[in-house]
């Protein structure tokens, strides 16, 4: 893995584009997420694997980090278990949370390989949290 494909979480999850770990350029963000709860010293993140899953928003180490480490794997979808519930899509804070995202960014990555994904994370992103639905044709950007 290179240094920036390390960012990429084993669930499929662009740690890059992650509040909290792009709070260590941006204060007032910083000071957001703090006022949200989370510990200051946990702030900025370095990413799951930074932290060995420790992650700072659910306060304790993430089950699906621990998962994969058991399974020996670099990403879920190298898992004979792929996909399991753990990454099974909930409309919880879909708007806010892109958690709804792993299936299909994992399937981007073994598809493309991790270098080729962050070129298109940050569009796979816009299309979720922008796009307008068409059926068929999938999220379209106006």
């Amino acid at each position: 893995m290179t240094e920036s494909t390390t960012l990429i979480g084993p669930c499929g999850i662009n740690c890059g584009e992650c509040e909290g770990y792009t709070c260590k350029d941006n204060p007032a963000l910083l000071e957001y997420l703090v006022s949200r709860g989370i510990k200051r010293e946990k702030l900025p993140c370095a990413g799951c694997r930074g932290i060995q899953g420790n992650c700072p928003v659910i306060g304790e180490t993430c089950e699906t980090y621990t998962c994969v480490l058991e399974h020996k794997v670099d990403f879920c979808f190298e898992c004979v278990d792929f996909p399991c519930p753990k990454l099974n899509p909930a409309a919880d804070r879909a708007d806010i949370l892109q958690h709804n995202l792993k299936v299909f960014n994992l399937c981007c990555i073994r598809q493309m390989g991790a270098e080729k994904f962050l070129e298109r994370a940050s569009d796979i992103k816009h299309r979720y949290y922008k796009g307008k639905l068409i059926i068929g044709k999938g999220p379209q950007i106006d």
